[in-house]
């Protein structure tokens, strides 16, 4: 099975959901033998700019803005007396979701920022052992 394959049966065929903007963040996701591990590039934003929920196996992160009328309006007024001659960086709300693979313990899924990068573990389910069944005679 090639990664792509894998990834897919893991995640889902269309496994990233984009909505909101043309450009999502980076995303690497690994497994472990006991996890599975997200790692999302969020250069500028803090952790107070992240929503993370987890609903019926769509895990979603998105960007939110935490900016107050006042502060706003300081950076309209801003914005009208600024000329820009080079702008390329931009700083655009987000959401994505992905489908979690059906072994995800929910209970046991953490976050940590560090860094300007998201990390997010979610612990497998252990396996259920195989339960021998003792035939008697009729």
């Amino acid at each position: 099975m090639n990664t792509l394959s894998l990834f897919d049966t893991l995640f889902g065929n269309d496994g990233f959901a984009l909505t909101g903007c043309s450009t999502m963040p980076q995303v690497d996701v690994m497994e472990t033998k006991d996890s599975y591990v997200l790692n999302m590039d969020l250069p500028g934003k803090t952790e107070s700019d992240i929503e993370l929920s987890l609903k019926e196996g769509i895990l979603t992160i998105a960007s939110v803005k935490q900016a107050d009328a006042k502060e706003d309006k300081e950076t309209e007024k801003e914005e009208e007396e600024t000329k820009w001659l080079i702008k390329e960086r931009r700083n655009s709300d987000f959401r994505r979701t992905f489908q979690l693979p059906n072994d995800i313990d929910a209970e046991q899924v953490n976050a940590s920022f560090k860094n300007g990068v998201l990390t997010v573990t979610m612990k497998k389910r252990p396996e259920p052992s195989v339960k021998k069944i003792a035939i008697t005679a009729a």
